[in-house]
């Protein structure tokens, strides 16, 4: 069975923590590919974004350049409207063979809010839910109706946010070592 894992999100900019995340869950569950999907209209995050849905596109295409496991999706960049999770899971099965397994990856943050989202109980329906876990301190209790849902992976402390990088790109302060060296060539060209 080939087991691929979906990692959708603004990515507004991917950044390493993104990156090494992605590649933890892939080693750890043994997937046989990471699909990036960048979010062209998040509803849930209109307000701050920085980037357009292509840069965020391309952004992501160089990031993850020379990685055989990872590929980058455009299916919302082709889609109207919102980019709701449940609409792209069931497009992406819709295209897949019997033998494929799909798991969506959040972090644990997200796993708090997906009961917010479009049809949050047919989403652990369609796929696993496999929750990125950072090392912290005691953390909040999993709601009981997704607890037999969900895989968590823990995965290194990386204290990175896309929100600290725009903040930084605004106030002109080196984003260096925070993205790719090829998304911050990109950045720097856009700036």
């Amino acid at each position: 069975m080939k087991q691929i894992g979906l990692f959708g999100g603004t990515f507004d900019p991917v950044h390493v923590g993104h990156l090494i995340i992605a590649q933890s869950v892939l080693e750890q569950l043994s997937l046989d590919t990471v699909l990036f999907i960048p979010s062209a209209h998040p509803p849930h995050k209109r307000a701050d974004i920085m980037f357009s849905p292509e840069e965020r596109f391309s952004m992501l295409a160089r990031a993850v350049q020379g990685n055989p496991h990872f590929r980058v999706s455009d299916i919302e960049m082709n889609r109207r409207g919102p980019s709701y999770t449940i609409d792209t899971i069931r497009q992406i099965k819709s295209t897949m063979s019997g033998d494929t397994a799909l798991s969506f990856i959040i972090g644990r943050d997200n796993l708090f809010e997906i009961s917010t989202w479009k049809e949050p109980r047919a989403i652990i329906g369609e796929c696993r839910i496999i929750v990125a876990d950072r090392p912290v301190g005691a953390a909040d209790p999993i709601p009981d109706w997704l607890v037999d849902s969900i895989v968590l992976v823990r995965v290194p402390l990386i204290e990175i946010s896309s929100s600290d990088i725009r903040a930084r790109i605004r106030t002109g302060r080196s984003i260096r070592y925070l993205v790719p060296d090829a998304v911050l060539d990109m950045i720097v060209r856009l700036a």
